[in-house]
This record gives structure tokens, sequence and C-alpha cells, in this order.
């Protein structure tokens, strides 16, 4: 995509220059939200701004959801944009070496475009230990520890990786889980230790899904549930298989995309 909006300016990508001072690039100091774009609109954009606003809230920040509002529009329509990504970075903007946010020069706005990704395979999977600490429940730019997670498990020939905490699962490296267990479609609660997606919040609010416990142990089916991505089955975790259901999976992207098509 061959425009950025950078701090009220649409820019080529190749202009679009952040200083190395900035504490995003620094310190990881900001928040971020990606939203699927389809016919020409950003999904369920509301629901993305409300959660970019209450995760900036946690780190101090104050994110100015007009501009960011205009700028997803502004970059849509500037590019003629009928699908792909849309992704909002927001950062404390720059200041002087050091962690004190004293006489900092920000914030800074990004909103970068990109073509949807393609389909993954049905994901094989691995567990690893949680232990991320409580910004994990806030998409903030420290994504390392995910970072790490998925790559342990692409040296494993898997997919993904879903982190686990007290014999339970609680959600994979970007996307919130979604199992059944008897007989009932359950994505655990948020609890301060899972990051809530707005795919997530739309199956609960559809009552496609309710909050429980998913037992590390348990059958199957298994999903990983984002708004780009989608629902996306886990056929293998930790090399044991899990249990398929077709139409489970087409009931819960047929509730997106109705959802998806509402003012």
């Amino acid at each position: 995509m061959s425009l950025v909006y950078l701090n009220g300016s649409y820019l080529p990508p190749e202009e679009a220059r952040l200083p190395v001072s900035d504490r995003g690039l620094a310190y990881g100091d900001g928040v971020f939200t990606t939203m699927k774009v389809s016919g020409g609109e950003p999904l369920f954009l509301g629901k993305h701004l409300k959660r970019l606003v209450r995760d900036a809230g946690t780190v101090y920040l104050t994110a100015p959801v007009g501009e960011v509002e205009a700028a997803c529009s502004g970059l849509v329509s500037r590019l003629g944009m009928g699908s792909g990504v849309l992704k909002v970075i927001l950062t404390r903007g720059s200041g002087p070496r050091g962690l004190s946010t004293r006489n900092t020069e920000g914030p800074t706005i990004v909103v970068s475009a990109s073509e949807l990704p393609g389909p993954r395979p049905p994901l094989r999977a691995i567990s690893v230990p949680d232990d991320r600490g409580p910004l994990t429940a806030h998409k903030t730019l420290n994504y390392l520890p995910n970072i790490l997670a998925l790559k342990r498990s692409e040296e494993a020939g898997c997919e993904e990786a879903v982190f686990a905490h007290g014999g339970l699962l609680l959600e994979a490296t970007t996307s919130n889980l979604v199992g059944e267990v008897g007989g009932s479609l359950l994505s655990p609660s948020l609890g301060g230790r899972i990051l809530g997606g707005v795919a997530r919040e739309v199956l609960l609010e559809e009552g496609a899904v309710r909050e429980g416990d998913l037992p590390a142990n348990f059958a199957g089916p298994l999903y990983c549930v984002n708004s780009v991505r989608g629902i996306e089955p886990i056929v293998e975790l930790d090399g044991r298989p899990l249990r398929l259901e077709p139409e489970t999976q087409s009931l819960l992207d047929g509730v997106l995309a109705r959802r998806s098509r509402l003012p």
C-alpha cells in the first residue's frame, strides 16, 4: 500500500520516518490496534477505538480518537481500499534518553495499510507457560513474549503457540481462543491475563459463545479467533490431535460476517 498516515500527513511509506528518539522505537512505549477493511470500510472501528483508548489510558497516554478515526477513513479513501488491513500505532512521541516520561513531544500517530494475510492451514500448536505479566491484557507495543512463543512453535514445526496457566488454556499469540467443552462454546474469561479481542467480544455479544475455562487436556474442537483472520481451527496441540467440527467453524464465521454488515 502506497500511503501512510503520520502525525497529520499522508506520505509515501519511504517518506514516513520516525526520529530515533521516538519512545515507541526506543522503549516500546505505546499501544496499537489492527483491523480488517472490507467493502471499503474498517470493520468494528468503534470497538477498536474504544479498546485503543482503554489501553492508552493504562499506560498514561491520551488517545486522540477523532484524529485516529479520521486518519483511518482518510487512508482507506485515498488508497481506494476495498479490502485489507489497517494498523494504528500510538506512541508517547519523542523524548530525551532515559525512562522518564517528562519532556516528551507527542503523541506520535501512525496508520498504515497492508493486504489481507493469506489463509493459514489448519493449525498445529504447542502450549507455552504464561509468564507475561499484567500488561498482557492490553495491546501495547511490548509483544516480545508473543514473538518468542511463536518462534518456539515454528521451530517445533508448528504454526501457532497457545499460552497456558494453571492447567488452563488462555490465548494464542495474536488470537483469542474458543473451544467446545461439554457441548458449550467457551472462551476463557479475561481475568487480567488475556487481551480481549474485538472478534471475541462480538461472539459473546451475539450469544454464540460464553465465558468459561478451557482445560489444557480437553479434546477440542479449538479455534483461534481474530478480527483479521477470522476463525481458524487448531487441529493439533502438543502433538495431540483435536476433534474438528466444520459446522461450528461455519457458525462462528457466519456470526462475525453478519455483525460486520451492521452499521
